[in-house]
């Protein structure tokens, strides 16, 4: 077998393989074919509580007596590139070579919520998934698995409104005002452990924002040019249309986050494809060994 990738966070990682969406674990899986076996262990509706739960038996014990310098990793060493493509089985012990961390969505939830996490028991909990690989004294000590910290993405609060209110639910468990705080965690978390993250909750929001003033300024202009010509109803008429799509878009708005998610809280597929690409510019910029 080969090294591994392993992917442990929550439904948005679970959603990872569905190829249908773009699902951005099958790009993974697609980019590293041949080079690392892609582990998804996304868990609908877990948060970090859950996840310390689950991670003894999600992350590899370490085994007395084998010191992990595997045949392929040699090889890697001696000449500095991946395994040959033609070595199907380039090993008979993998080890982690990379772990995503990727929670904080159920975390952020509503505190009515039973996956909601406080705000600084979110980040202590993301430092013990992080011990767990990298210290000496844990059983599952892997001192060279690398590790990447998400952020939860952003929240389509007119979204999730309507997903939440279709589903009879009395109130709405996520707010992208309370996410973004927790986003904000996971990167200071990242930071002050000397880790990489990557924070698709602002880029997603800067994208909508500037997505959002755009669509504004072309009303603006619209209906600049329509009331310069206020005295003809047919100018009016023509451009009505024109107005309400460059304010609206097509069917209804959603203030622009159903560019990137599917219900206000999972990616689409667009969505999907923007965290792949972040996630491999990530891991090409602070582990170019892993390029593949």
């Amino acid at each position: 077998m080969y090294d591994v990738a392993l992917a442990f966070g929550d439904s948005i990682t679970q959603h990872g393989y569905e190829y249908e969406n773009s699902g951005w674990l099958t790009h993974f899986s697609a980019r590293y074919a041949r080079r690392m076996d892609i582990l998804n262990r996304g868990f609908s509706g877990y948060n970090t509580t859950a996840a310390k739960q689950a991670a003894p038996i999600v992350f590899p014990k370490r085994i007395e007596g084998i010191e992990g310098t595997l045949s392929w990793q040699l090889a890697l060493t001696k000449r500095g590139k991946w395994p040959s493509t033609d070595a199907t089985f380039p090993t008979f012990h993998p080890e982690v070579q990379l772990c995503i961390l990727f929670f904080g969505a159920n975390d952020a939830a509503d505190p009515r919520d039973h996956r909601h996490t406080p705000l600084d028991e979110y980040s202590e909990n993301l430092r013990y998934l992080v011990n767990m690989l990298h210290d000496p004294e844990s059983q599952h000590y892997s001192p060279d698995t690398r590790i990447l910290i998400i952020t939860p993405p952003v929240v389509g609060d007119k979204m999730t409104e309507e997903h939440f209110k279709n589903r009879g639910w009395k109130y709405n468990p996520h707010k992208n005002t309370v996410t973004k705080k927790y986003a904000e965690a996971a990167v200071a978390v990242a930071r002050d452990l000397n880790l990489p993250s990557v924070d698709i909750w602002t880029v997603i929001e800067q994208r909508v924002q500037e997505s959002h003033k755009h669509r504004l300024v072309m009303a603006g202009n619209i209906i600049t040019a329509v009331n310069i010509n206020k005295n003809k109803p047919e100018v009016w008429a023509k451009h009505r249309k024109s107005v309400k799509q460059a304010r609206l878009g097509n069917g209804k708005y959603y203030d622009g986050y159903d560019e990137y998610l599917e219900d206000g809280l999972h990616l689409n597929s667009k969505g999907n494809e923007l965290l792949f690409r972040l996630i491999s510019a990530t891991i090409d910029r602070n582990w170019p060994e892993l390029r593949p």
